[in-house]
């Protein structure tokens, strides 16, 4: 009788199908709610706030990965950790696609003006710029190239892009909001995690 070779559950996918359903969900609700008007009095402004939201939220998100792994030791987080980047970067390109097309209606002269005066305009282009580098080289073969100290290095410009988009969040809200506050108590928490985990692997 043939031994039968017992497979492991695949965790893997089923973590890249969770990942995969709850980004593409905001994004339907949110074309249903255009498509039905159901996006209040301004609707390319409600628009442009939700996927600012969503886009930091899973850059944050992201950056959790890490630590989630080293506390559990569970794969699956680092499975899916290029995967939601991509979806971060997604819906902030998303984000400044609605403020260019729907906005400001492509006119670029204006669009370069408003960015020259105003800061959280300027802090949060180069948020995003930020993360170029890093979607670039989210593929393995990057980070052969680059080797694994170098690519580390790289990446840890995902907190800096998180910052700038808190800032950039702040200077939009005023901080009225609390999702503001709590944001970057998480982020503090993520960077106050990842300089712990550093100094106790070199000790």
């Amino acid at each position: 009788m043939q031994q039968q070779r017992t497979r492991s559950f695949p965790w893997h996918t089923l973590a890249r199908l969770a990942v995969l359903a709850t980004a593409l969900t905001p994004l339907f609700w949110l074309a249903w709610a255009w498509h039905t008007d159901h996006l209040g009095v301004f609707p390319e402004e409600t628009l442009l706030h939700h996927l600012g939201r969503w886009g930091l939220y899973w850059l944050l998100a992201t950056l959790a990965l890490g630590p989630a792994f080293r506390l559990t030791g569970w794969t699956a987080f680092m499975a899916v950790r290029r995967q939601m980047g991509l979806w971060a970067f997604t819906y902030l390109s998303l984000h400044l696609l609605v403020w260019l097309g729907l906005e400001q209606a492509w006119f670029w002269d204006f669009i370069v003006d408003e960015i020259a005066r105003m800061l959280h305009l300027q802090v949060g282009l180069i948020s995003l710029l930020l993360l170029v580098p890093l979607v670039l080289t989210s593929v393995r073969r990057a980070q052969g190239l680059l080797g694994p100290r170098r690519w580390q290095w790289l990446h840890r410009l995902g907190y800096l892009s998180a910052a700038g988009g808190i800032w950039h969040f702040a200077l939009v809200d005023r901080g009225d909001r609390p999702e503001v506050l709590v944001s970057a108590i998480v982020l503090m928490g993520l960077i106050g995690f990842r300089l712990g985990d550093g100094l106790l692997s070199r000790s």
